[in-house]
């Protein structure tokens, strides 16, 4: 085989890159293709996690750190044990899943690992980089542009910052994880820290916020350090892990890709623009991806997987959280406070039918929603 050609290229080996490969090597119809996989970086290293709800069992169920079936939610208005049954919260660092698909990579043959550094991908199915030129029938492409925006497009920010914290004392309950807590100070944005505990001696404490702009480093670091002594109470802990981040939480029109070039993960559009949450969607896209190739058809048909009307829903979520005519821990404070939480996370999932989307939309600030709507429907 000439290993400069291939039959698909992903060009970055983050989590839709990977995803997408371990969907490709479970079909058996595409076990003869030839698969090369370019990266700068040999993933030797914890640099993120990323937590999601899932009914049935993944494909990554032995990289998972841990999972749970009942989530805190507090508010200042409201604290609440939830059970999220028949979903389990899943959480799942990613030096587990990059061991876990490289080892994969190492039992099969027909697909190749390259560190190399991209510096272009063309619609012709070539790839340049810095060591070798390489090219494919298709390149499934994840590296992140920002996307085109106009007057009616809304553009947010998830951005947040983990301390992963140990203890020499027993000080977690591992049988209470916090899906949000918004009891910290909003200053006028949504901000929420979330609690993972692995164990009763050490957690992820993550602060996020949904706003037009990032903080400065330090106002992160401080809001974690008093979120872990009011709420936490803890005055001695050790960090033995940060991670930082920032993911794109907009309504624009992301591009499919451009002859043989197939974008997929954020790059892609499988980040939910209200929420900005995407392992889940990434996981979706790239399992639809897979099997249209292995039926032979076109992978670009599977590119959106969402009806029309999540899409609207987002862009009424987004105009909400811009405007801040409503607290948006109110927001959220009324879904948890009056739903099920299997519901909220089931909607969140795209995958409810229009009457529960009609009992969601019955509890929510009813002014505030009719307004953003309106004014959604003229800006177009």
């Amino acid at each position: 085989m000439d290993q400069s050609n291939y039959d698909y290229i992903i060009a970055g080996a983050g989590a839709a890159g990977l995803s997408l490969l371990c969907y490709l090597l479970a079909e058996e119809n595409l076990a003869q293709k030839s698969i090369l996989l370019i990266d700068s970086d040999l993933k030797k290293t914890n640099d993120r996690t990323w937590c999601f709800w899932q009914q049935e069992q993944g494909p990554f169920e032995s990289c998972l750190e841990s999972q749970w079936e009942k989530l805190m939610f507090h508010s200042p208005d409201f604290s609440e044990q939830v059970d999220i049954g028949p979903y389990k919260y899943k959480m799942l660092t990613s030096i587990a899943f990059y061991q876990h698909c490289f080892q994969l990579i190492e039992h099969h043959p027909k697909v190749v690992f390259k560190q190399d550094q991209i510096t272009s991908i063309h619609p012709n199915g070539s790839v340049v980089g810095t060591k070798d030129s390489y090219k494919a029938t298709y390149v499934f492409n994840s590296v992140f542009r920002n996307p085109a925006q106009s007057t009616h497009t809304h553009y947010l920010l998830q951005h947040f910052r983990g301390y992963f914290i140990e203890t020499d004392q027993p000080t977690f309950d591992v049988e209470k994880p916090v899906l949000m807590d918004f009891r910290v100070e909003q200053d006028q944005d949504c901000r929420f820290v979330y609690v993972l505990p692995t164990s009763p001696y050490r957690a992820l404490v993550e602060y996020t916020g949904f706003s037009t702009t990032m903080l400065e480093s330090a106002q992160y670091d401080r809001a974690l350090d008093g979120y872990i002594r009011t709420y936490l109470g803890l005055n001695d802990y050790r960090i033995s892990h940060v991670e930082s981040g920032v993911i794109p939480m907009t309504n624009a029109a992301f591009p499919v890709g451009e002859g043989a070039i197939v974008n997929i993960g954020t790059a892609g559009g499988a980040t939910k623009a209200s929420t900005g949450y995407t392992f889940s969607f990434i996981q979706k896209q790239c399992q639809a991806i897979a099997r249209r190739l292995a039926f032979g058809q076109s992978p670009t048909s599977a590119e959106r997987f969402k009806l029309n009307r999540f899409a609207l829903y987002d862009r009424i979520f987004l105009r909400v959280l811009k405007e801040k005519k409503r607290p948006s821990w109110l927001v959220f404070n009324d879904l948890f406070k009056q739903l099920p939480a299997a519901l909220i996370l089931r909607f969140l999932s795209e995958e409810t039918n229009v009457w529960e989307e009609f009992r969601l939309t019955n509890v929510m600030d009813k002014p505030t929603f009719i307004l953003a709507a309106l004014r959604e429907a003229t800006a177009h």
